[in-house]
């Protein structure tokens, strides 16, 4: 696929679907915004702006380990918060953030009941169960229904770039069913399926269709082998 340029010079990018809920905050950064890696200097200048505009009180985020860990945010313990994927929190206020530079972060929110999460979803925590694992921690931890959920997936890897030449080796074989010719992977379709089997509705589960590779308004990895990353940031507001 053709790589395209930014085409403007928009910070943040906002799942239309999950930015309309009341009680809810979402946006995805663009390289507008900077890089949001390291832990000091200019990147920690652009969380504490990001913090800013989204007009939140903190933000939070893990060392980001590709695994199926999450940390339930309910005190004052400053970032990074574990070793972990994914963060939850039914406190207002507390952005939720996730660096990426070409895995998902996948946000699910139950705004009437109060609660949010937003994971770390590269292929590895894909092919591990995140996006189910997610949801579960919501059903165990705060007692949320599945089918109350909301869910968005932000800009990741597509389909067009998802090529995985290891596969037999990487993928598991329940994996296949999401192989697109060749050596090429839906990842997005693998999450939106696991969503589905863990009972979040269809029709309340967003994709953004965008690929990080191709769209140059994101940092990618997989295009630009960079230490720079991009951010999902998700928050209850009052």
């Amino acid at each position: 696929m053709t790589k395209r340029a930014a085409d403007n010079n928009s910070k943040h990018y906002l799942p239309p679907g999950l930015a309309a809920l009341p009680g809810v905050r979402v946006a995805v950064t663009t390289r507008a915004a900077g890089d949001l890696a390291g832990g000091g200097g200019p990147a920690a200048a652009n969380r504490e702006r990001l913090r800013r505009e989204l007009g939140l009180e903190r933000l939070v985020w893990l060392e980001q380990v590709h695994g199926t860990g999450i940390v339930a945010v309910d005190g004052g313990r400053e970032p990074p918060l574990a070793r972990a994927d994914g963060l939850a929190t039914d406190r207002p206020g507390v952005g939720l953030l996730i660096k990426q530079a070409d895995c998902q972060a996948v946000v699910l929110a139950a705004p009437e009941r109060g609660v949010i999460a937003n994971l770390h979803v590269g292929w590895r925590g894909n092919a591990a169960g995140m996006p189910g694992r997610g949801v579960a921690f919501l059903q165990e931890r705060y007692g949320v229904d599945p089918a109350e959920l909301h869910a968005a997936i932000s800009p990741g890897l597509g389909v067009c770039c998802a090529q995985f030449v290891n596969w037999r080796d990487e993928l598991p074989p329940w994996f296949l069913s999401f192989r697109r010719g060749g050596d090429h992977f839906d990842l997005e379709a693998a999450t939106t399926a696991q969503l589905i089997a863990a009972g979040v509705r269809p029709g309340r589960i967003e994709t953004s269709g965008r690929c990080t590779v191709c769209d140059q308004d994101f940092f990618s990895y997989r295009r630009d082998h960079g230490a720079e990353r991009f951010g999902t940031v998700a928050a209850l507001v009052g």
